[in-house]
């Protein structure tokens, strides 16, 4: 196979669609087992996603990936900084971004929201909290300037977001 073969667009597509099923499978496993997602996953997938982008598109699918990565990234970034969120979280969004440009990515964003609502929801009736966590809700929405109590780590309720966001992107694939 000669290398204008090889670097075929389509060829590149088939090999990030391949690189972002590893990804997020394995995010949703180490996610799930380890409550983690490693830069291994994620930075590598961020640079293959960059170098695709250039030698599909030139400068412009460089910048592309580059707006794609920097998308993902900004979705999650506020939600990280109040701690609602890991790092991992937000890395693999970009990652996502990075391989598959700013409208997947919004489209995954779009996706997991609604997955991860309906987890948490899952999450809530399985811990026996949902009732609780309406009522915290509805008084913080009469009295939003009122200090709430913060949870002691023991109380609070881990979602594994990435596992959301696995299945999401997998969602988008299938359907944008």
């Amino acid at each position: 196979m000669s290398p204008d073969h090889f670097f075929h667009v389509s060829n590149i597509n088939l090999a990030t669609n391949l690189i972002l099923v590893l990804l997020v499978l394995t995010s949703f496993i180490t996610d799930t087992t380890k409550n983690k997602i490693y830069n291994i996953q994620t930075y590598p997938s961020m640079a293959l996603g960059l170098i695709f982008g250039y030698a599909t598109g030139g400068g412009h699918g460089i910048l592309m990936s580059f707006f794609g990565l920097l998308t993902g990234l900004a979705l999650l970034f506020i939600i990280f900084l109040a701690g609602g969120i890991g790092a991992g979280d937000v890395k693999l969004l970009g990652a996502i971004g990075a391989l598959k440009g700013a409208v997947f990515v919004l489209w995954t964003m779009f996706y997991t929201g609604l997955i991860g609502g309906l987890m948490a929801f899952a999450l809530l009736i399985w811990k026996g909290k949902l009732l609780s966590t309406f009522k915290n809700l509805f008084t913080f929405l009469r009295h939003p300037l009122k200090a709430q109590g913060n949870q002691k780590p023991e109380e609070r309720m881990y979602l594994p977001y990435g596992v959301a966001i696995s299945l999401g992107s997998m969602w988008a694939l299938f359907t944008v």
